[in-house]
């Protein structure tokens, strides 16, 4: 089965949320499946117009993404922008999308409603996610809720393409929906989000990182009283580090008279710290020297570049019959 994700380089952190949600179980359906990580540059340029911005954080992405996969050799890491042919698969799919169905696009409503003065790129970009996907026959893609439509929508578009010209050339995918880690409770106790600023960045230095873990929101049951480690923020985070022993000895400690939310938040830096050891090493690395990133980059760009060849030259038969 092939499985396919994207990041966005229109950010430059990636905080334990992220992990949780995309990365890690990106990293367990590699075992069975070859699996598809496409650094989505191409969709990035309906927001950052600037250069140098975008070199910045897509270098950011790829160092953080490469530290946490390292060399993980069932993940495929690319970039949409290498892969020639691609937006020419593209065109041809926007000959067959019809505008109503572009109208529905959630990216266009949202800009829409906000009166906006929204570029064709944000208009387009459900057509040029449909070729993210339909290009290298992807079964299945994880999705947030939200983000169901893109699927929805490569299937109507790949389906759209079979239909006008008699063929079965792409495969119809399938959105893979987990919910089970819709919110994280963070440092306010609300889900982690970067418009709050209340979640952690991985590769945070130790100091930093200390501070954002301390300042997490508990109750105020005074130390000498026992402490409810369900309705705890800092516990509920604990657990997504510790194995089930550690968990249940954290949770006994929770009853203890001595035992504060200053000794689990502290437990919890301990966990986050020893979970990311490794990669925030390879980390460092990266940021003296970026030659490894580089060399399996252009190993996995040849790679997605000829499943795109392939696929256009497959187009090119059917559309114009060569």
């Amino acid at each position: 089965m092939r499985i396919l994700t994207w990041v966005k380089p229109t950010w430059n952190w990636m905080h334990i949320w992220n992990y949780f949600w995309a990365v890690k179980p990106m990293i367990d359906e590699a075992v069975w499946n070859t699996t598809f990580l496409m650094l989505a540059d191409l969709h990035s340029l309906t927001s950052v117009h600037n250069a140098e911005r975008l070199k910045a954080n897509k270098k950011r992405v790829l160092m953080e993404y490469f530290s946490l996969l390292w060399d993980n050799k069932n993940i495929i890491v690319f970039e949409q922008s290498k892969l020639e042919r691609h937006t020419d698969i593209m065109w041809v799919l926007n000959s067959v999308t019809p505008y109503s169905l572009m109208l529905r696009a959630h990216a266009f409503k949202d800009s829409k409603s906000k009166k906006s003065d929204i570029n064709m790129a944000v208009f387009n970009y459900p057509i040029l996610m449909a070729a993210d996907i339909i290009n290298f026959d992807i079964d299945l893609v994880p999705v947030w809720k939200d983000q169901k439509q893109h699927i929805e929508f490569a299937r109507d578009i790949a389906q759209n393409f079979n239909s006008n010209y008699w063929v079965e050339l792409f495969k119809l995918p399938n959105a893979k929906i987990s919910t089970s880690l819709w919110i994280i409770p963070w440092t306010d106790g609300r889900k982690m989000s970067k418009s709050y600023d209340n979640f952690i960045w991985i590769f945070d230095d130790e100091k930093t990182m200390k501070k954002k873990v301390m300042s997490i929101v508990t109750d105020d049951t005074p130390l000498e009283e026992p402490k409810n480690p369900d309705t705890c923020n800092v516990f509920s985070l604990i657990k997504l580090f510790a194995k089930k022993e550690k968990q249940i000895e954290i949770k006994a400690k929770y009853k203890a008279w001595w035992y504060g939310y200053w000794h689990a938040k502290l437990e919890l830096l301990d966990l986050i710290l020893e979970y990311f050891k490794d990669a925030r090493e390879r980390y460092k690395s990266f940021e003296d020297d970026f030659w490894f990133i580089d060399r399996k980059l252009n190993e996995w760009n040849k790679i997605a570049w000829d499943l795109v060849l392939k696929k256009y030259d497959e187009v090119v038969k059917v559309v114009w019959l060569k």
